[in-house]
């Protein structure tokens, strides 16, 4: 070892390896400076061009974005029929068994499984005009007439449910 590393104190030693070590494993970034705009130069006098607009520095591409704007579908084509949900499956179920408790003449428990049906699935026009027979059917007309009314505001583009609706309506009246 050389006299100068022998004679110096061992805690020097250590400071000097610490300061070594610290600006070895510095976590400074490095920063590049903004790109300078830059302008076109004026035109002189006499100049009868005006200045042209400035290009974009090489090194940042020029990017055109035009606005997204959403085409709505056409209209003409119906959409698309959405999945049948757990709580429409059951209400299909359930109108299913009303019928054939209808078709054995219980029509209290008809009624009961059409209720049932309609507390899952309230929008269903089928459910509202079973439900509706099944009051024509016991001499409630003033109630089949609602549920064929309320059947027909559901049916939508259903033709063969809005005819039925229709027959349950005129009977009921």
């Amino acid at each position: 070892m050389s006299r100068r590393w022998a004679s110096m104190p061992r805690y020097g030693v250590l400071v000097g390896l610490a300061v070594v070590t610290a600006a070895c494993s510095s976590t400074s970034v490095p920063t590049r400076p903004a790109p300078r705009p830059t302008t076109a130069p004026a035109p002189g006098p006499g100049s009868a061009t005006s200045p042209s607009p400035t290009a974009p520095p090489a090194s940042e591409p020029a990017v055109r974005t035009s606005p997204v704007v959403p085409t709505p579908p056409p209209r003409d084509v119906a959409p698309a029929p959405r999945p049948q949900s757990d709580a429409s499956s059951a209400s299909s179920v359930l109108l299913e068994q009303s019928r054939t408790q209808r078709a054995a003449g219980s029509l209290p428990t008809a009624k009961a499984s059409l209720e049932r049906a309609l507390r899952l699935d309230p929008n269903n026009p089928e459910i509202w005009l079973e439900l509706g027979e099944i009051e024509l059917q016991t001499g409630n007309a003033s109630q089949a007439s609602t549920m064929a009314r309320k059947a027909l505001s559901l049916a939508g583009r259903d033709n063969s449910v809005a005819a039925r609706a229709d027959r349950l309506l005129r009977a009921a009246e």
